[in-house]
C-alpha cells in the first residue's frame, strides 16, 4: 500500500508541477505582451495551499465518523448547490457564489458529498443491491433532487458527469448492468423529447447542432492551432503564438497551453499521470477494509477519470463544448479544494489501515 500511496502523491506533484507551468506561462505572457497583470499563478498557488489544508483536515477524521454523518453530507450537498440562486447569476447561469473578488463553484464540492453519502448507502445495503428497488430505484430518487438543481443552474455537463459518476458507483457497489442500462435508455428518451419540446437551452443545442454536424467551434480550431504549433517537445513555456487567443484557457481548455508550450510529450507526461493516480486508487482501494471508504474511492476514481475524458475530448474534438476543468491542474479553485478534500477522504481510510497493520 505504501509503493502505491508514493505513486499518488508524487503523480499528484508531477501534476500541479504542469498547471503551474501553463498558468505560469498565461500570466507571463499576459503581462509581457498586453502590461496586464492577471495573478492567476498566485492564486493558482493560494489554490493549492488551500487544497492541501482541505486534504489535510478530511485525512485526519476516522473512517467511522464520515458514515455516522452520511444523512448530513445529503444536506449539505442540496444546501450548497441552493445557495447560488440566492445570488445574483453570472453570465447568466446561478453556478458560482461570488463574494467580492472570490468566487465558488458549489456543484464540485457537491460532488464529493454525492459520492460519500452514496458510498455510505451502499455498504449499508450491501445485501440488496442486486435488487432493481435497492441498487438502483431508491439511489436514483435520491439523486433526483441535487441533479435537478445542476440542470436548472443550468448545467447541463456537469449533470451528465454526476449521474455517469453515481451510475458508475452503483454498479461498482453490485448493482445490476442491466437495471442500469435501462434506467439510462429511459433517460436518454427523456433528453430527445426535452429537445424537442424545446427544453434545452439553445446555446446547449447550438453546441450540440455544430459538433453533429462536424462544425469546428472557434475555441476548438484555437486551441487545436496552439496544440498542433507545439510540436512533439514545445516551444517552452510562454513562448506559444496561440495559447494566449485560447479560451478559457487557465481552465477548459488548458490542455491547448500544454500542448503548445510543453508539445505532445507534455500531454503524454499528463495523461499517464492521471492513469498512474486511477491504478494507484484502486490498489489502495483493495488495501482498504473500511467498505464505504473502499467505495468511495471507486466513485472518486470513476468521477476524476470522467473529468478527465470529458476535458480532453472536447479539446480533440470528440465531445461538444463544454466547461469541465482538469483535476489539480486547471486554475479552478472549486474544482481543485473539491478533489483535495476527497483525496483527504480517502487516505484517512489508508492511515486507519497502516495504523491497524502497526498495531499487529
Amino acid at each position: 500500500m505504501r509503493t502505491s500511496v508514493a505513486i499518488l502523491f508524487i503523480t499528484i506533484l508531477v501534476l500541479f508541477t504542469i498547471g503551474s507551468i501553463a498558468i505560469y506561462s498565461l500570466d507571463f505572457a499576459k503581462e509581457y505582451y498586453y502590461s496586464k497583470n492577471s495573478n492567476l499563478f498566485e492564486r493558482y498557488v493560494i489554490n493549492i495551499i488551500l487544497g492541501t489544508l482541505a486534504f489535510l483536515t478530511s485525512a485526519f477524521f476516522m473512517p467511522h465518523d464520515f458514515e455516522k454523518y452520511a444523512n448530513y453530507f445529503y444536506i449539505i450537498s442540496i444546501l450548497v448547490l441552493i445557495l447560488p440562486f440566492l445570488f445574483s447569476p453570472v453570465n447568466g447561469a446561478h453556478r458560482w457564489i461570488k463574494i467580492g473578488g472570490v468566487s465558488f463553484q458549489p456543484s464540485e464540492i457537491s460532488k464529493i458529498f454525492l459520492i460519500l453519502f452514496f458510498s455510505i448507502y451502499i455498504k449499508n445495503n450491501r445485501e440488496k443491491m442486486t435488487t432493481f428497488l435497492v441498487g438502483v430505484l431508491k439511489p436514483l430518487l435520491f439523486l433526483i433532487p441535487p441533479l435537478f438543481l445542476v440542470i436548472i443552474e443550468p448545467d447541463l455537463s456537469t449533470s451528465v458527469l454526476l449521474f455517469l459518476t453515481i451510475v458508475t458507483l452503483l454498479y461498482f457497489g453490485g448493482a445490476k448492468l442491466f437495471h442500469l442500462l435501462s434506467v439510462i435508455f429511459g433517460l436518454g428518451l427523456l433528453g430527445f423529447l426535452s429537445i424537442q419540446l424545446g427544453l434545452i437551452h439553445s446555446y446547449q443545442l447550438g453546441r450540440l447542432n455544430t459538433f453533429l454536424s462536424n462544425q469546428t467551434p472557434w475555441q476548438l480550431e484555437i486551441a487545436l492551432k496552439a496544440i498542433s504549433n507545439g510540436g512533439i517537445i514545445g516551444t517552452g513555456p510562454a513562448l506559444g503564438k496561440f495559447f494566449l487567443t485560447v479560451p478559457a484557457a487557465e481552465s477548459d481548455f488548458i490542455v491547448a497551453v500544454i500542448g503548445e508550450n510543453l508539445g505532445y510529450i507534455g500531454i503524454l507526461v499528463l495523461v499517464v499521470s492521471y492513469l498512474l493516480i486511477a491504478i494507484s486508487l484502486i490498489r489502495v482501494s483493495e488495501e482498504i477494509k473500511t467498505e464505504a471508504i473502499k467505495y468511495f474511492t471507486w466513485g472518486y476514481t470513476a468521477l476524476m477519470l470522467f473529468h478527465v475524458v470529458f476535458n480532453t475530448g472536447v479539446v480533440s474534438g470528440m465531445f461538444p463544448i463544454t466547461g469541465i476543468p482538469l483535476p489539480f491542474v486547471s486554475y479552478g479553485g472549486s474544482s481543485l479544494l473539491s478533489f483535495s478534500m476527497g483525496l483527504g477522504i480517502i487516505i484517512s481510510g489508508v492511515f486507519n489501515e497502516l495504523e491497524g497493520s502497526n498495531k499487529i
